[in-house]
């Protein structure tokens, strides 16, 4: 392929222009390169991963603008550990898929609830809000409604299945949220002892430091509690466990059913499993790995089947039937989240080696074998 072709390839795929065939053939560059180079992938020489797609790609070309954004786009498939390739056999080459049915990717979209019971669709053109004791704004400042909130005391923003937005609480904490998600909050914190919101889905919270007044999220079945920290909840009531990342400062977890007393500490890096025996396990993760969702990836490492699929039926907003008992099957690898459902499923198709096939039929999903 010739040095022009390829370097507006690769801005059409950084501009999400980009067609199925020639999103493939950009993919198939990292998937080849991540084959050959797989023993090293755990600690990438960045220089060399630069200098090595650059020759594959623009042979005797200087590097320019455009180059290091996609470099950039490089570093963070293989410097996650994971790459844009799987376990299963990966094929660099990808034929067209059989998938004639498709799905738009989820997009920006939620709904705020005041105390009174009102509700108000917030813009999807917009990513988020900024919610004040008597005003309502998007985070690019313009006016939601007129609607006073004031007088209120408890506000609730939700996501559907398919949609994410931003809110910026009344006290400077920035929360985003996934799909299929909802958070509780008070209109004003003024005169409490703490700052307290409630969380059903997944979260990122980037808590405003307030060393006198703690931040807790509470969950159906955990207490979450911070002065001033990031870090990411997961506690969808279809997941087998509720997760808790820490990616700054210091969290204490605790199960709501056995109070503060069970709590345990996270440090930056570790994540807490909160399983339904209200019993808490804590590991060390790449916190870029789980907050992928929020980063516009889908972040898979060594996950089974049934997880990947949840993570898509919220996301695409369908439904998931199983037509074959399945095989158990993993998978490794990033994905845009930014895909047709049809590309998305292509590819996991292609990365297990014949085990999974994929039917859409309207809104839902056939898995089969």
């Amino acid at each position: 392929m010739g040095s022009n072709k390829a370097q507006e390839l690769i801005q059409k795929y950084l501009n999400n222009s980009a067609g199925l065939k020639e999103q493939e053939t950009v993919e198939s560059w990292y998937i080849d390169y991540a084959r050959r180079r797989k023993d090293q992938l755990p600690e990438p020489d960045y220089a060399a991963v630069e200098t090595e797609i650059w020759a594959a790609v623009r042979p005797n070309q200087k590097h320019n603008r455009g180059w290091q954004v996609f470099t950039i786009a490089a570093s963070l498939f293989i410097g996650l550990g994971v790459g844009i390739y799987f376990y299963l056999n990966p094929d660099p080459v990808l034929p067209t898929p059989s998938l004639v049915n498709d799905i738009a990717p989820g997009k920006n979209s939620a709904v705020l609830t005041l105390g009174n019971g009102k509700t108000i669709p917030l813009n999807g053109a917009k990513s988020g809000i900024v919610i004040k004791p008597s005003t309502l704004a998007y985070n690019d400042g313009t006016t939601v409604t007129a609607a006073e909130t004031k007088g209120f005391a408890y506000s609730t923003i939700s996501t559907p299945l398919g949609g994410q937005y931003q809110v910026e609480l009344p006290d400077g904490t920035v929360v985003a949220l996934n799909a299929g998600s909802t958070l509780k909050f008070p209109v004003t914190f003024s005169g409490s002892a703490n700052r307290t919101v409630e969380l059903s889905g997944e979260a990122y919270f980037k808590v405003a430091k307030d060393a006198e007044h703690p931040f807790i999220v509470k969950t159906a079945s955990q207490l979450v509690e911070v002065l001033g920290t990031h870090f990411n909840v997961n506690a969808y009531v279809d997941e087998p466990a509720t997760v808790t990342t820490l990616e700054e400062g210091s969290v204490m977890v605790s199960a709501v059913a056995k109070g503060k007393n069970s709590g345990v500490i996270l440090k930056p890096s570790q994540q807490s499993i909160l399983t339904n025996a209200d019993k808490i396990n804590i590991k060390t993760v790449n916190v870029a790995d789980v907050l992928g969702w929020k980063n516009g990836f889908f972040i898979f490492e060594e996950e089974e089947l049934e997880s990947v699929m949840r993570k898509i039926s919220r996301w695409y907003d369908v439904e998931i039937y199983y037509q074959d008992k399945m095989p158990q099957i993993s998978f490794l690898g990033v994905l845009s989240r930014k895909k047709n459902l049809s590309a998305l499923l292509h590819m996991l198709e292609k990365s297990g080696d014949g085990n999974v096939h994929f039917k859409i039929q309207g809104r839902r999903i056939l898995v089969m074998k």
